[in-house]
């Protein structure tokens, strides 16, 4: 047969929910790294894209610059 919940005091409450405080703001530190990795390697793919995108131009990156309006 199944038992009952405990009744958890006042106390026992707090820490309980204290505990799952830190596991939340724990967890959603790990996801914040990740999240920022991965905008790092979607950065560096864009990145590499557009290096081989120059390169299959035949433009250096300083003509590149200058058509993108980087450079007087």
């Amino acid at each position: 047969m199944a038992r009952g919940k405990k009744n958890l005091t006042l106390d026992e409450q707090l820490n309980k929910i204290t505990n799952e405080i830190k596991n939340m703001e724990s967890s959603l530190t790990e996801m914040k790294a990740a999240k920022k990795e991965l905008e790092e390697q979607i950065k560096m793919n864009k990145l590499i894209e557009l290096d081989d995108i120059i390169t299959a131009s035949g433009k250096s990156f300083e003509e590149v610059k200058h058509l993108l309006g980087c450079i007087e």
